[in-house]
């Protein structure tokens, strides 16, 4: 049996909204203005009972009195607009109503609404929810939503309206037209036995087959670029305890986030704390100090944590300071990604500092910078370099096309490409439908088709009230 288009892309069957849903779409407090949000099939006789004037023309804002529908009196002077289905965000009637933004106003215009028979106040996300049942967008249009609606970066923001814009779902769309053409195939062998397949198509599908892998096996190599974005660029603060670790931290977010003091193994958890470095968002992990012989078993666990924040990091920032000797087992935990900081360089000459870097020039160490964090000298500078050292080593992830945004959607095409590789070693046309059968669900699991129930929830609870 060939399986069409249109079966693949079925969506699971939903009841019909049954509620007409309202929220805020304004941030809470007083404001000038606050935007009150309606969809369903109630939103028409809301309409009517608030204003009692008939429906205005779609897409238009229209002044207007909103009446208490008890007992006539004027809620509010509104600014209405009307949007008729199935061409709005929801797909459903939808009435925007902008009120003057007291809290005296906008529980007025609550109370009423909540009078209206099957009218409730919107869940977190259910707007989007609706949007995504209604079909009006897939489920990486809907977390491109969310994305946009966290962005605090430029970078954040441009992969969020590319996901948003429908840019990943296109390239998702294309592999399910290409895995559908392989399963022809292979349906056609199941439904006429009979008929041999030449040795040459044989091959030619195998080599799509091998294409396909190829193509997202490459995507997934770049699988943390939109994780980078979303998330930040991790820089882990590391050294020996009292180095000025939590001073630097202190400075760099220029306010006191990090315990400072003479005494040893102050820091025992990770502070991390988040700033934007010219629309790089880059989180700073100040460490517990890196002892040798630790018998508290509290400090234990903090050089433990450190350990594992000095591997996961994407960048580190090797604290020493410039007053005392090198530790030759702390610099041997320099890498490609450390930065090594010489600290408290207003308490050393000019001379000995200057010695101390040609020391590490001479063991090939290059990305070596010098501060006091006490006095924040060098802290401007030493941000400057972080951020061309970022821009130069993650240019590909700041300034390319990022696309996996996260680990549901990295998992769903390795699930995809380890069914694929399966492919290649079978001579079974039953064995190979099926197989490319799980790797269309995997690709429908990312942009909501499938076995979505379960994930509904999950996507849309971090929405906001009103969207």
């Amino acid at each position: 049996m060939i399986v069409k288009q249109k079966e693949m892309d079925k969506r699971i069957n939903y009841k019909i909204n049954i509620d007409t849903i309202f929220a805020s779409a304004s941030s809470i407090g007083i404001s000038a203005i606050k935007t009150v949000r309606v969809s369903g099939n109630r939103t028409k006789k809301i309409f009517e009972s608030l204003t009692k004037r008939k429906l205005p023309k779609p897409r238009y804002c229209k002044l207007m009195n909103l009446y208490d529908i008890n007992n006539s009196s004027l809620i509010d002077k509104a600014v209405l607009v009307w949007f008729s289905a199935p061409n709005t965000y929801t797909g459903e009637n939808i009435l925007e109503i902008n009120i003057h933004g007291g809290n005296s106003v906008l529980n007025h215009l609550i109370e009423n609404l909540l009078l209206f028979k099957g009218v409730r106040e919107a869940k977190p996300g259910e707007f989007t929810m609706r949007a995504f049942k209604n079909n009006k967008i897939d489920f990486l249009e809907a977390e491109g939503v969310m994305d946009l609606i966290n962005a605090e970066t430029k970078f954040q923001k441009n992969l969020a309206i590319n996901q948003l814009s429908g840019n990943l779902s296109s390239v998702i769309q294309n592999w399910n037209k290409k895995l559908l053409k392989l399963l022809s195939h292979y349906e056609g062998q199941i439904d006429f036995p009979e008929d041999e397949v030449p040795v040459s198509i044989e091959k030619k599908v195998i080599s799509q087959v091998s294409d396909l892998i190829e193509e997202i096996s490459t995507f997934l190599q770049e699988n943390k670029r939109g994780d980078i974005i979303r998330n930040g660029i991790e820089v882990a603060i590391i050294g020996n305890p009292n180095v000025g670790k939590s001073s630097l931290l202190n400075q760099i977010v220029k306010k006191d986030v990090a315990i400072v003091s003479k005494t040893s193994g102050t820091t025992r958890d990770i502070i991390e704390t988040k700033i934007n470095l010219s629309n790089i968002p880059v989180i700073f992990s100040d460490t517990a100090g890196l002892k040798n012989n630790v018998k508290n078993s509290v400090e234990r666990q903090g050089v433990l944590k450190s350990k594992k924040k000095i591997k996961d990091s994407n960048v580190n920032f090797l604290v020493f300071d410039s007053t005392k000797s090198f530790d030759k087992k702390i610099l041997n935990l320099v890498c490609n990604k450390t930065i090594i900081i010489l600290n408290k360089k207003d308490l050393i000459s000019k001379a000995k500092l200057d010695s101390k870097i040609s020391y590490l020039n001479k063991k090939n160490f290059k990305k070596i910078y010098s501060i006091s964090a006490k006095k924040g000298n060098g802290i401007n500078g030493l941000l400057n370099y972080l951020e061309n050292y970022i821009k130069n080593k993650y240019k590909d992830v700041f300034f390319g096309d990022p696309v996996l945004t996260r680990t549901r959607h990295r998992m769903a095409l390795k699930k995809c490409l380890n069914n694929l590789k399966k492919i290649t070693n079978n001579k079974d046309p039953e064995l190979n439908a099926e197989d490319l059968r799980l790797s269309l669900n995997s690709l429908g699991i990312i942009v909501g088709k499938y076995d979505i129930e379960k994930l509904l929830d999950i996507v849309f609870k971090d929405f906001c009230i009103g969207k």
